[in-house]
């Protein structure tokens, strides 16, 4: 008799569990259906390419190539076209100036549906802030990136960027092209570990290399998941081998990120490691971070330092790597302009051999180069002072536009590939051998 209760009330409990599953899976779905219908009447108003009942455009795009893809349909849609990623992730893809700055100059707040996907990474941080949270950060923020925090980091760029170039004429000696990628973003992480996170010179130990690692793949796997609809649901995608790996993943940085962060406080207990740190060359990112306060005194909390660091941290390396990849690319295929751009870093630098902030500063920054407003067409010359003077201000926005831009402005000319070109120009550019196509 007991065991039919026992059997009797385990299968109720299972129906309700079906039952609740069911309605919340409905609400869900009609929480979805709600969004894309808002969605899809304020981009009715735009023409765009034919969408796939269930992919949208992203089946189109993964087939065709990405960029190849967008291209065309920029040909096809000069102004401005929607864009889904399945029938759940919309886009608006705006290519006239006067439409982005209508845009940019509303300080609406960061697309959740998108932005979301990364939050199990970055946390909650500038990027994704929004309101009083965000304002309250900004401000703790700002003093870190004031020029004077920022002129010693040049220095940084310079020494690893040597120790890429060593690594590359071992392998020149070979007489045989290699990936440059990989070399550049391990260059490129170097640079910010040591800028955040004040390592010394002696390059990535083991478990820098593991965050290095880690760094990448996530990377890679959140491209993914927004190219690929079946992993916009998050129930979804952390089912799948996908979703597992990026966990992973995140779990390897998280516990980089908190290693270093709990052996810095502990650090700072002793005063005189903190006067140490003060008197050092130069700050790193996270000795301002701890350093923060407001004007109660109070400071970030260890959940807001991490967000914060991850963000600079994903913020500057993917970015700067592939931005100095295409410069490169771009150097190698026009050996005209690269001839032209070398000269301009030799002059610059007279008989020094590495760039300092006030040389930097100097230059036109000829990195700027790689930019192409007219599609396919590389002209260096659209960055002179009188065609700048004569171009729309939101046909060119590399640091973004509007009423966020200022702190992300100068957060993102300090992770810029700019800086590290800048180094990395006068040593490449300045040898008497031209770059071959990659």
């Amino acid at each position: 008799m007991l065991s039919v209760l026992l059997s009797l009330s385990v299968s109720r409990l299972g129906l309700w569990a079906a039952g609740l599953i069911l309605v919340l899976g409905l609400l869900k779905l009609i929480r979805l259906l709600l969004r894309r219908q808002m969605l899809a009447r304020a981009m009715d108003s735009f023409p765009g390419p034919p969408t796939h009942w269930l992919f949208g455009h992203a089946q189109e795009i993964q087939q065709t190539g990405s960029l190849d893809k967008v291209v065309s349909w920029a040909h096809q849609f000069p102004y401005a076209h929607p864009l889904w990623l399945g029938q759940f992730l919309g886009f608006l893809n705006i290519y006239e100036p006067d439409y982005a700055k209508a845009v940019y100059s509303r300080g609406d707040p960061k697309a959740a549906d998108l932005y979301d996907f990364f939050l199990q990474w970055i946390g909650k941080g500038l990027l994704v802030l929004q309101g009083p949270k965000w304002y309250e950060h900004r401000k703790l923020l700002t003093p870190g990136f004031h020029y004077d925090v920022l002129k010693p980091y040049v220095a940084v760029f310079t020494n690893s960027t040597h120790t890429m170039l060593d690594q590359w004429e071992e392998k020149a000696r070979e007489d045989k092209s290699f990936d440059i990628f990989c070399d550049v973003g391990h260059m490129a992480l170097d640079s910010l570990m040591k800028c955040t996170f004040g390592k010394g010179d002696s390059g990535l130990d083991h478990r820098d290399s593991s965050y290095h690692s880690a760094v990448r793949d996530l990377t890679l796997l959140m491209q993914e998941r927004i190219d690929s609809f079946q992993y916009h649901n998050d129930f979804v995608y952390w089912l799948t081998p996908h979703g597992h790996r990026f966990l992973r993943a995140c779990q390897a940085a998280h516990d980089h990120t908190d290693h270093v962060i709990r052996g810095r406080k502990a650090a700072l207990k002793d005063e005189k490691e903190w006067e140490k740190i003060q008197s050092r060359r130069h700050l790193d990112f996270l000795d301002i971070l701890l350093g923060a306060r407001d004007e109660n005194g109070i400071k970030l909390s260890d959940e807001d330092l991490r967000a914060e660091v991850d963000t600079f941290m994903f913020e500057g390396h993917d970015t700067t790597t592939s931005g100095i990849c295409w410069f490169l690319y771009c150097m190698a295929l026009y050996p005209e302009h690269q001839h032209r751009c070398r000269e301009e870093v030799c002059e610059i630098l007279g008989d020094r051999d590495s760039f300092q902030w006030y040389t930097a500063s100097s230059a036109s920054l000829s990195a700027l180069w790689m930019a192409a407003p007219y599609l396919q067409v590389f002209d260096p010359l659209r960055f002179s002072p009188e065609n700048v003077a004569t171009r729309h201000p939101f046909a060119f926005m590399p640091f973004s536009a509007g009423p966020r831009s200022d702190v992300s402005t100068r957060l993102s000319w300090h992770q810029s590939p700019l800086w590290l070109v800048g180094s990395l120009t006068c040593h490449l550019l300045s040898s008497s051998s031209q770059l071959s196509s990659c």
